[in-house]
């Protein structure tokens, strides 16, 4: 959900920008009235209660950001009305009570605290973890926090990060669908992985100072010619009940389903393109393996 912010609003948070208004983002959840429609909010987390600059040490939420990976750099990326931080999907772990966020236009993931009240997750004390509203861990792009650089970084424009389910292979393992993986060599394609949290059994996050753990995927899916498989955007992918990984190549409009080993063993392709139906036989609509 979008949190409008006026010009004045950026200022005194230490940024700047030219437009009238800036888009942040929220994380709201409702209670739905299935009687008489509509629905209330119940708890709410709003981004724009934890931001952090090094530029004015006249405000209150001047620091060192290498310091505070909790927080957020207001001027990590230039502030425009259209789309600052770009949240793309959400995902509940019911077991620690957390949220993951991707956030598609800082390259990373975070997760934040769900156990807290509205009124803690705008504050930096209260909930479970001890730390408000306050990011409990992110992961993917440690530039953003001043911990490295743009070579550091391992997620691209990535969508749909969520905890794969209790029972699942590789259960408890984030998984996302890598938009832009190629960026780093200059080539257009996309990566599907999965990676193992620095986290106990209690939900409580590991980490001693520089990028977050860990410093790789666990497992990485490419195409046999890397360019094969690329959507720049949209697109997700779903671990199964049967072990395999279904993967949604969202521009072509391709669904496809991995096994273990990798192999696609079930695909098909959308026949309706933005330009409306293809004619039959056009192109493979369904296959199986």
């Amino acid at each position: 959900v979008k949190d409008e912010r006026t010009q004045a609003e950026v200022t005194q948070a230490g940024g700047s920008t030219a437009s009238a208004t800036v888009d942040a983002d929220q994380i709201i959840e409702i209670q739905p009235d299935t009687v008489n429609g509509g629905a209330t909010v119940v708890w709410e987390w709003k981004a724009w209660d934890h931001l952090i600059q090094d530029v004015n040490n006249t405000l209150p939420n001047y620091g060192n950001i290498s310091q505070h990976p909790e927080k957020i750099d207001i001027n990590y990326l230039t502030l425009s009305n259209n789309d600052w931080l770009h949240f793309n999907g959400v995902d509940y772990n019911e077991e620690f009570d957390q949220i993951i966020i991707s956030v598609r236009n800082f390259n990373e993931f975070w997760i934040i605290d769900h156990s807290t009240s509205t009124a803690e997750a705008a504050d930096t004390v209260g909930g479970t973890y001890g730390k408000g509203g306050d990011l409990l861990y992110r992961w993917g792009n440690p530039e953003s926090y001043n911990q490295g650089t743009s070579l550091d970084r391992q997620l691209f424009d990535q969508h749909h990060t969520h905890w794969i389910k209790e029972g699942y292979r590789e259960e408890g393992k984030i998984l996302l669908f890598n938009n832009e993986a190629g960026t780093n060599l200059g080539q257009n394609y996309s990566s599907v992985n999965t990676l193992t949290l620095p986290v106990d059994t209690n939900g409580f996050y590991t980490y001693s100072g520089g990028a977050y753990a860990p410093a790789n995927f666990d497992w990485t899916y490419l195409a046999p010619t890397p360019t094969d498989f690329y959507s720049p955007k949209i697109s997700g992918a779903e671990r199964l009940p049967n072990g395999n990984t279904l993967v949604c190549e969202g521009v072509s409009g391709k669904f496809f389903e991995l096994d273990s080993a990798d192999n696609i063993v079930w695909e098909y392709v959308n026949p309706i393109i933005n330009t409306g139906p293809l004619s039959q036989g056009s192109r493979t609509m369904f296959s199986e393996t």
